[in-house]
């Protein structure tokens, strides 16, 4: 989420030279456009095949100048397990990569001085550890510096820019995730910037956020959906009273209605970002509500349960990705898992870039009592963080058993069983719910396991006591 470029000579440069093509692919005609990312495919391969000993063993039976989609998918379990041969920089080692993200005051340094990195959330059961070299941070900020801030509410972004206003993030903190990481590089980068940025835990209770933004004043306001939802029940009710020039999500689905609704309130425009930690930009919102594909950097492939690619139009079972930015860990026909439906109608914004509609995250917004016949709000990455980065489990599913009980489902730690992981989780969450106020809500264990969609392999995490509309 930074929509500022670094401030040193060498990264303002890498910027500014991304920034004149990624401007012309913008309304460039789709064939142009196409031309050029299958340029950058084959490229990408070609690097792929002379740099990285795991593609190099996959790719071998395959000409050189095979179609993307001859090549094999790739899933992050494979790559995670084939870390080291995955990476094209042999200086790069998992190990001391994992040494680098155990330790929380680091987020947003350069790993051996050059390279970003951040992890992701393990809603496939195998946490991701993603790096990035200084091309591929630079295209990043080209991209949402011309485009995503670009497209919808524009003027509005570079008054605050140049106007001294205020940005804040709520995102999960206690971990490297790309949120956190790109923020605080930013700011270790501007001490312009760093004075005028705060982030805050999703983790806080809604009342002390809605106290801390009170004060903080934020002309720009950055979280995922279901935070920025319940900021506009706070703003509804009178009990957040900021005026924010723009709001900024991501990190999950956000659903048309939900757009307008947090439009309205806000009166402000709200820019929306398809992202996932293994590709920062994969597509924008525009000043119409609909999502562009990033397509001059990045190939989508929606298909079916049995692999086949899918036309416009249809919403497919899973989603290949290939990230063309990113060189120093090559993402080839990834499976993403996201469910994604192409639109053949062009936007009546005037951008010729694809248009996709998303089916992203689904957790719920917890409702649970508290005293004196109040309610807790709990939003799901809160959850989420608390239970990865405390208790130390990825594959979990927690559900609103009734109005004052939780059951868990997870898988344990490696080397333990979960009787053994049990005590540790029992107590992170229940620390974390009591912290929240909801001291009155059992938690209980269901040692079933949990149960991940059977086409995407992504897990339903947070599951509250009935669907509402919203969720």
């Amino acid at each position: 989420m930074n929509l500022f470029p670094m401030f040193d000579v060498g990264a303002a440069w890498r910027w500014g030279s991304f920034v004149p093509p990624i401007v012309a692919a913008t309304y460039a005609s789709p064939a142009v456009v196409s031309q050029l990312a299958g340029l950058r495919c084959r490229d990408l391969i070609r690097h792929a095949r002379a740099k990285s000993r795991l593609y190099a063993k996959r790719f071998k039976h395959l000409p050189v100048d095979a179609a993307l989609t001859e090549h094999p998918s790739v899933s992050r379990a494979e790559l995670m397990v084939h870390f080291d041969d995955w990476v094209t920089d042999p200086d790069i080692r998992f190990a001391d990569v994992n040494a680098f993200i155990a330790d929380p005051s680091r987020c947003g340094e350069a790993f051996l001085g050059r390279y970003a990195v951040w992890t992701s959330s393990g809603t496939t059961g195998v946490p991701g550890v993603y790096v990035s070299d200084p091309d591929t941070l630079a295209i990043h900020e080209a991209l949402l510096t011309t485009r995503t801030a670009g497209s919808s509410g524009a003027a509005s972004l570079w008054r605050l820019m140049m106007g001294g206003g205020r940005l804040a993030l709520i995102a999960a903190q206690d971990g490297h995730f790309a949120g956190i990481t790109t923020w605080e590089r930013a700011r270790r980068a501007s001490p312009w910037l760093n004075a005028r940025s705060r982030a805050f835990p999703v983790t806080a209770r809604i009342e002390a956020l809605v106290a801390a933004l009170n004060d903080w004043q934020p002309a720009l306001l950055a979280s995922y959906p279901s935070m920025l939802s319940v900021m506009a029940d706070e703003l509804e009710a009178g009990r957040l009273k900021i005026k924010p020039t723009a709001l900024w999500s991501g990190g999950e689905e956000l659903p048309p209605f939900e757009r307008e609704r947090l439009s309205q309130s806000f009166a402000c425009p709200v820019h929306e970002e398809y992202a996932a930690s293994e590709c920062m930009n994969i597509a924008f919102s525009c000043s119409e509500g609909s999502l562009h594909l990033h397509a001059d950097w990045v190939i989508l492939e929606p298909v079916d349960e049995r692999g086949r690619i899918l036309p416009p139009g249809k919403p497919s079972a899973s989603t290949l990705l290939t990230n063309l930015a990113n060189h120093v860990q090559p993402l080839i026909r990834y499976q993403l898992g996201d469910s994604i439906t192409f639109l053949a109608d062009p936007c009546e914004c005037g951008c010729p870039l694809p248009r996709l509609r998303v089916e992203g995250r689904k957790d719920d917004v917890l409702k649970l009592p508290a005293a004196h016949g109040m309610t807790i709000t709990i939003v799901p990455l809160a959850i989420e963080s608390v239970l990865e980065d405390q208790a130390g489990i990825h594959q979990f599913q927690l559900r609103q058993s009734g109005p004052h009980g939780l059951t868990l489902r997870f898988n344990p730690p490696v080397g333990l069983t979960q009787r053994e992981a049990w005590p540790r989780v029992e107590h992170c969450l229940r620390e974390f719910l009591d912290h929240q106020g909801a001291r009155s809500t059992a938690i209980s264990l269901d040692p079933a396991p949990p149960q991940a969609d059977p086409v995407s392999g992504k897990l339903r995490r947070i599951c509250g006591a009935a669907a509402s509309p919203r969720a």
